[in-house]
């Protein structure tokens, strides 16, 4: 059964129950600003691949509805928040959660005035590289046919050129069109399955992924859902379970089960959200690498000590020593599921 897994962990790289934050006008506008510039390229993208197919179902005009959609802005802070476990992780720094007393702590208040840029530049990071391919993503899905080019329509008109020249008596046109970009489903289904593929040669090199979670095409990506994988197991029923870190979740714990029928991932995600549309696909985010802000001793002396291999070492010993925790995640066994 194989499994592929990094020394990330949610108990362990989560920043903490910071309170969301409250983003000034400037940032929301500045938010807003970078999904309206991904507009026009991702309209011109769109009518590049697919012609006139980008307007029959209104793909293009849904882009430029989900730009102008405000996104929801504890959905922002927790992609911050997910995109921060990661740089801290690859940094091979521990984030140290907020001290009791929430905003009156001078402690945190000392650390959120680091970190809070640091997040709001990370997302604005994030946005500006992912805005394009996660509207497209959206208008593809959603708003452009499988089988974009009617196969049946141009077998019959070939058919019919083909008579209006007197070349022949009867005609007989057998076509195996393979289109050179597909749309909706099975646009999606190839989208996840590389999705699937990259996760599993970054968790072989022991390395998390950030991945946005598709459900509802009409859903502005300014509101997706952020997770990080942090392990990748395939069982021999053909279930593969990926184990996610989610900022929303009360212990930061979730996980993804896919499986493949005929054209199609069904996905399952546990716990069920019952405020939440299906999953229908997976998208993976593209993301800078960046440096976090240190803090304490490390601050300080960050290169008198050998603090990657202290980290590393330390890493290794609370995942051994917390091993029963691996084993607590409740998903449903597989012929429970659809």
């Amino acid at each position: 059964m194989p499994r592929y897994e990094s020394w990330f962990r949610p108990w362990l790289d989560d920043p903490g129950p910071w309170p969301v934050w409250q983003m000034t006008p400037e940032e929301e506008t500045a938010a807003a600003g970078l999904l309206r510039e991904a507009v026009e390229p991702t309209c011109g993208q769109l009518k590049k691949t697919y012609g006139c197919e980008a307007d029959t179902f209104g793909a293009r005009d849904l882009v430029r509805r989900l730009a102008d959609t405000a996104g929801a802005t504890e959905a922002l802070f927790r992609t911050a928040l997910a995109i921060a476990a990661v740089d801290h992780y690859r940094a091979r720094v521990t984030l140290r959660p907020p001290e009791p007393g929430g905003e009156t702590n001078p402690v945190n208040r000392a650390r959120w005035s680091r970190l809070q840029p640091f997040l709001m530049s990370r997302l604005s990071d994030c946005l500006r590289i992912n805005a394009e391919p996660a509207l497209a993503c959206c208008a593809i899905s959603g708003r452009v046919a499988a089988q974009w080019i009617s196969e049946a329509q141009l077998r019959h008109q070939l058919k019919q050129q083909l008579l209006d020249s007197d070349l022949f008596d009867s005609v007989e046109v057998s076509l195996d069109l393979k289109l050179p970009v597909p749309g909706g489903d099975a646009w999606l289904h190839g989208e996840t399955a590389k999705t699937l593929s990259t996760l599993r040669e970054s968790l072989a090199r022991r390395q998390p992924s950030v991945i946005e979670v598709l459900r509802d095409p009409a859903t502005t990506p300014a509101a997706a859902q952020v997770l990080v994988v942090y392990r990748l197991e395939a069982a021999e029923d053909g279930w593969t379970t990926l184990a996610c870190y989610d900022p929303a979740a009360e212990d930061g714990r979730c996980s993804l089960r896919l499986r493949q029928r005929g054209k199609r991932f069904v996905i399952r995600a546990q716990p069920a959200s019952e405020t939440l549309s299906a999953v229908s696909g997976l998208r993976l985010m593209d993301l800078t690498p960046a440096h976090p802000p240190l803090f304490g001793l490390r601050r300080w002396l960050r290169w008198v000590l050998p603090w990657g291999p202290l980290w590393y070492v330390k890493r290794r010993c609370l995942i051994w020593y917390h091993r029963k925790r691996e084993q607590a995640v409740s998903v449903l066994p597989s012929d429970a599921l659809p």
